[in-house]
This record gives structure tokens, C-alpha cells and sequence, in this order.
């Protein structure tokens, strides 16, 4: 199958127990019509932690701590051979070589040779690799094209399941709204987050469980889309006279332009629906960037929230120059503060009336208590929300 799709070039250097090998495509030597299907195996396999990819090159193709392997990883789990990737049939297939600790093809252990597909999951000894088959990838322009990956002995992290049945997610759309009330100071509603959960029966509800996937795969921003055209749908069901936030995945950021581009396709799709966009605080790094979000925003008659302010590295200078319309308070600052010191009181208490100079509402996350809801209003919180007043999917006010 791919066996003469491409010619390439190997080198090894090992110094002190680290294998650091270079693999270098030199030439396609087989596509049809200028398209062919690529075999790879991911895991995190630098010294850095980085989640990497290896391109299965050639057939045999061998995995084990010799640096002749085609995929060297010197691990004290890994035999000197370990396993191998081969042909058979015309379909790619895997086989334990003897090995003293093991292959396990999606965490059974292989006793005969058995094939492989798309995001499968190999695991040698207590090393992890994913299974990668991209169909009809374009043939290499370059007469070379150069990666070099560092495999160390140490395990650095697991890989997550469920690869396969995110894909079957996203083509198919298996998730589903759930809307969560947000309240005024008194108690009325005035908006809804529009929260997304999945409905695959082989994955979890959770959207952190299966982001932590879609990251590995590179799905993030179309899982994060979907979740985003599912709430709009379903926002339809809802008073059309509330606010609707809605989140963007942290990566969707870096690529600003496409972000506007989307953002303009949304306001187009559904022009009188009134939205306020959830920026992740961690992603609030550059000030300008904000800036000219917060201005394209606008001119689109969309809100701009940061979201999670004081989970991390809550910084007093964006809200100065790149000042969102509302704060969302993180659940640390809000817990159990009717219990908390005068101190700690009198300190949220300061933030929100900063904020309020700089013209922005503040809004509470995670109030789960009389006590919580009753000192967050007293300080001046504007907004409110939490399970104290209704949980996700909560049909309040409807």
C-alpha cells in the first residue's frame, strides 16, 4: 500500500541515551493523480513534550530502541525490536516482535498480526502512538522536506482515547446545547451561555474531556465551531430579547483574520441575535490584538467578555487598554467568599469597582450559595450565574 509512495533518507545521532534521528523525504515516487494516503504515528515523543509526528516511510517499518529502527525510541520499556508495521493484503498491519513487555493495539495485546486504521491506538511497553491515515494528502512539491524528533527515555504522557469516535462526532454532529441563565442584580434574566455537551455514546458529555482529544488531533477548532453552530440553533428556542455568550477555543486566536471572517459569518446568518463572545483569559496576551478585536466586534454589534479573570495571570493592564464590555469573575474568586476574610472580600470588592470605572460589568461565575449570591450582590456584582440559580439545560424563564 506504501510501500513506494515516497524515497527516504535516515541519519541517527545518539549522545548520552538520547536518539536523535532525522527522517528526509527526498522525492515522491508514487501518487495518483498527484494525491496519495500518508501513514503516520503521533505521540509525544520529544524531550520537550511535544506532541510529534513520524511518517511511516517505508514497509516493514520497524519500532524499537536500535537506531536502524525506522521509529528509535530509546526507552527502558522498549525491546531492541519491538514491533513492526507491514503490508498484508494491501492493508497495513502490526506485530509484536518477540517483545519483553508487550504491543497493544487499543490496550489489547496483540498475539497475532492485526490490521490498523485511523486512529488507532499502539501502545509498546508504556509508550503510546496514534495511528494516522490522511487519504488523498497532496504529493510533495519539494524535492525535500526535513523533520528531526528527539525520543527520550523518559514516558511523558499518556495519549487520549476516543480519536476515532471524535471523528464520527464531528461529521455527524453528536452534540447538543446547554444553555446556562445568567442573572441581574435582580434576579431577572438577561442572558444565557450557551454551553456545549457531546452525545457520541462512546465519549464523554464533558466539552474539557473531549477538547482534550480534539487538541491531539487537531480538531479543536472545527469541535469548538460545531459546539458554536449548535447553540446558535439552539438559541432560536430561547427569548430572543436576552444576550447569548458564547465561547471560541483559545487556538482560534492566533489565526485572527479567520476569526473575523467567522465572526462576519455569523452576524450574516443571524443578524438580530443578540451575542457576547467569551475571550478565555489565557488568551488574553496582546493588547492591540484585543483592541482591534474589540472594535471589529462592535461594528458587528457583538459583546466581548474575558472569561476565567483571576484563574491565572489576572493582569489590571488589559482591562485598562483593551477593557472588555463585561468581566467574568473565575469561581476561586467567588467561593465561599461570605466566609472568606474582610480582606479577601474587600479585595474582589476593589475589582469590581475598578471595573466599574472602566466601564465594565462584572459578572460572577460559579455561585452555588444563598451566602455566595447575597455577598456577590451586596459588593456590586452586575451579573450573576451559577448552580445556584439554575444549571445548564435549565429551561428558566422559558
Amino acid at each position: 500500500m506504501l510501500l513506494d509512495l515516497m524515497h527516504i533518507c535516515l541519519t541517527f545521532t545518539c549522545i548520552q541515551g538520547v536518539c536523535i534521528f532525522r527522517i528526509t523525504q527526498c522525492r515522491s515516487k508514487k501518487a495518483r493523480n498527484g494525491y496519495m494516503d500518508v501513514c503516520f504515528l503521533e505521540g509525544y515523543l520529544t524531550s520537550e513534550h511535544a506532541y510529534s509526528r513520524v511518517a511511516v516511510n517505508h514497509l516493514p517499518f520497524l519500532i524499537g530502541r536500535m537506531p536502524d529502527s525506522g521509529l528509535p525510541i530509546d526507552a527502558d520499556t522498549i525491546s531492541r525490536h519491538h514491533a513492526e508495521i507491514f503490508s498484508c493484503d494491501g492493508q497495513l498491519c502490526i506485530r509484536d516482535l518477540n517483545s519483553t513487555n508487550g504491543t497493544f493495539l487499543n490496550d489489547n495485546k496483540i498475539t497475532q498480526s492485526l490490521p490498523i486504521e485511523d486512529g488507532d491506538i499502539v501502545r509498546l511497553g508504556d509508550v503510546e502512538l496514534r495511528i494516522i491515515i490522511e487519504h488523498g494528502k497532496p504529493s510533495a512539491t519539494a524535492d525535500e522536506q526535513e523533520h528531526t524528533y528527539i525520543a527520550t527515555g523518559n514516558v511523558l504522557e499518556k495519549i487520549a482515547r476516543g480519536a476515532k469516535e471524535l471523528k464520527v462526532l464531528l461529521q455527524n454532529k453528536q452534540v447538543k446545547c446547554a444553555p446556562q441563565p445568567v442573572f441581574d442584580n435582580h434576579l431577572a434574566i438577561v442572558a444565557y451561555e450557551l454551553l456545549g455537551r457531546g452525545t457520541h455514546p462512546l465519549l464523554p458529555e464533558s466539552p474539557e474531556a473531549l477538547f482534550y482529544i480534539a487538541e491531539q488531533r487537531s480538531a479543536e477548532i472545527a469541535l469548538s465551531e460545531l459546539f458554536l453552530e449548535t447553540g446558535l440553533i439552539e438559541a432560536h428556542n430561547y427569548p430572543q430579547n436576552v444576550y447569548f455568550f458564547f465561547n471560541i477555543h483559545p487556538k482560534e486566536i492566533e489565526n485572527i483574520n479567520n476569526l473575523y471572517h467567522h465572526l462576519d459569518k455569523i452576524r450574516e446568518t443571524y443578524p438580530h441575535t443578540k451575542l457576547v463572545l467569551e475571550i478565555p483569559e489565557k488568551a488574553v496576551s496582546n493588547i492591540q490584538q484585543m483592541s482591534e478585536l474589540k472594535s471589529h466586534l462592535h461594528a458587528l454589534k457583538i459583546g466581548l467578555a474575558y472569561d476565567d479573570f483571576g484563574a491565572g495571570q489576572a493582569r489590571l493592564l488589559e482591562l485598562s487598554e483593551a477593557s472588555p464590555d463585561i468581566l467574568k469573575f473565575d469561581i476561586c474568586l467567588i467561593h465561599n467568599i461570605d466566609m472568606a476574610s474582610h480582606a479577601r472580600q474587600r479585595m474582589v470588592e476593589m475589582l469590581v469597582s475598578y471595573s466599574h470605572e472602566q466601564g465594565i460589568k462584572v459578572l460572577a461565575e460559579g455561585v452555588e450559595t444563598a451566602g455566595e449570591d447575597k455577598v456577590s450582590r451586596q459588593i456590586g456584582i452586575d451579573l450573576l450565574q451559577g448552580f445556584y440559580y439554575g444549571k445548564p439545560g435549565d429551561r428558566i424563564g422559558c
